[in-house]
């Protein structure tokens, strides 16, 4: 709840001094020069460079700027989940080995290891369409742009394989753990795709983005230790967004 009340507080602190540029865009140059204010919500298709992949979700709002006949600046900030899945990982046990009621653990294994990152995200884009498509029904747009992530939290799901002493053998599954200690907290990234704007008729509009994400980012923090675990960790995804202006000054 309180990364959401930021949220609200940061775009909010954000609007109004755009308000005032845009006033003072158009009396300069005569341009449309409004700002839009609206939410958006979204998944997305999220992998690292190991096999992998989850289904994530987004939740946030917008502030969109007409800068030019042909082009909108738009700024989003939100509740953003990624992630991906990770190489299975044999742990190595300390000496002794672990005890347990069934006997002495020779042999620990995390299998089907995802990890899932939940962030704040912000993400500035270029919107580009045709001056002559302005106020059309259907307007396409080509999307562009750069992103960050500052990441509070992460978890990992794996099931665990477990070999005792005695031939018994146990599996586990759908176990987490917090491990965002593991792994850096801001993701810088760019960001393309493609938008369909849907003017209605009420004077809003609900547009559908198609957006590609690529991080720059090696978000492992783990230097030394099995290769497992020191595997570049860099975001790939492919997302699917939807926003509904609210505001329009």
């Amino acid at each position: 709840m309180k990364h959401i009340l930021f949220i609200t507080s940061v775009l909010c602190f954000l609007i109004f001094p755009l308000k005032g540029i845009a006033q003072d865009t158009d009396e300069a140059t005569n341009s449309d020069g409004s700002i839009i204010v609206g939410a958006r919500v979204g998944g997305s298709f999220s992998q690292f460079a190991q096999p992998g992949t989850v289904i994530t979700g987004n939740i946030g709002a917008f502030g969109r700027y007409e800068a030019l006949p042909y082009m909108q600046v738009q700024l989003d900030l939100g509740y953003d989940v990624f992630g991906g899945g990770r190489t299975d990982l044999n742990r190595e046990l300390p000496e002794p080995a672990n005890t347990t009621q069934a006997g002495i653990l020779t042999q620990l294994e995390y299998l089907n290891r995802q990890v899932f990152f939940h962030s704040v995200a912000g993400r500035l884009s270029a919107r580009f369409s045709l001056p002559e498509l302005n106020g059309a029904a259907v307007q396409p747009r080509l999307i562009v742009g750069g992103n960050l992530n500052y990441i509070f939290r992460g978890r990992e799901n794996r099931d665990q394989y477990m070999v005792f002493d005695d031939g018994s053998r146990i599996i586990l599954s759908n176990d987490w753990e917090e491990v965002g200690a593991d792994y850096k907290s801001i993701n810088l990234g760019a960001h393309f795709g493609l938008g369909i704007d849907f003017n209605l008729t009420n004077g809003e509009t609900f547009s559908v983005e198609f957006i590609y994400d690529r991080g720059f980012t090696d978000l492992n923090n783990i230097t030394i230790g099995q290769p497992e675990n020191i595997e570049v960790i860099r975001t790939n995804r492919f997302g699917i967004s939807f926003t509904y202006t609210i505001l329009n000054f």
